[in-house]
């Protein structure tokens, strides 16, 4: 898959001075089979990070292989995109985070997500504060469909705000119908 990806982002003009080793962390999200999971390359702690919430495969077996493949391309493109080449990547080893499991076999990207908020290249309280329940991973759910929807950026905005509307509205004649019977 990622071999088939175009990873130019030379021309964009936020990633023209970019420097790859002033950020400490960068992110792959990776999906097997409808599941989510998170690499991590932690250049501070020169670490491949592998956040996964179900934890149902074997890692050394199984994500391993996946992970390797996905690194040594991220590692490919840093060093021919960059200047900055002063990482050792034989230095690096492997971290696999296993106290994180999530409680339904759904919201692995909503992990995906918090971890990208949260993660800093170690285990702490924001990442699992009450996650284990259902009622709060929607809640947080909603929260991100309400901020794509809202955001001013949102070129459908306008639109989906009028079918909400509107939805809303034959919500309430259908909720009045049924109190007058």
């Amino acid at each position: 898959y990622y071999d088939k990806v175009d990873l130019d982002i030379t021309n964009k003009e936020w990633a023209k001075n970019l420097s790859f080793t002033e950020c400490n962390l960068w992110f792959f999200p990776y999906c097997d089979n409808k599941h989510y999971i998170m690499i991590c390359v932690n250049i501070k702690a020169e670490r491949f990070e592998v956040l996964d919430s179900l934890r149902h495969k074997d890692f050394k077996e199984y994500y391993k292989p996946m992970a390797e493949r996905v690194v040594k391309y991220a590692i490919n493109y840093m060093n021919t995109q960059f200047a900055d080449k002063t990482v050792k990547w034989e230095r690096f080893t492997w971290f696999n985070l296993e106290k994180v499991t999530q409680p339904d076999q759904k919201s692995c990207g909503m992990y995906i997500i918090r971890w990208m908020r949260h993660w800093e290249g170690k285990y702490n309280s924001a990442l699992t504060k009450d996650w284990k329940r259902i009622d709060l991973i929607n809640e947080e759910r909603e929260c991100l469909m309400l901020d794509i929807i809202l955001d001013e950026e949102n070129l459908e905005r306008e639109r989906i705000m009028k079918e909400a509307t509107k939805y809303c509205n034959i919500k309430n004649k259908k909720k009045d119908l049924k109190e007058r019977r």
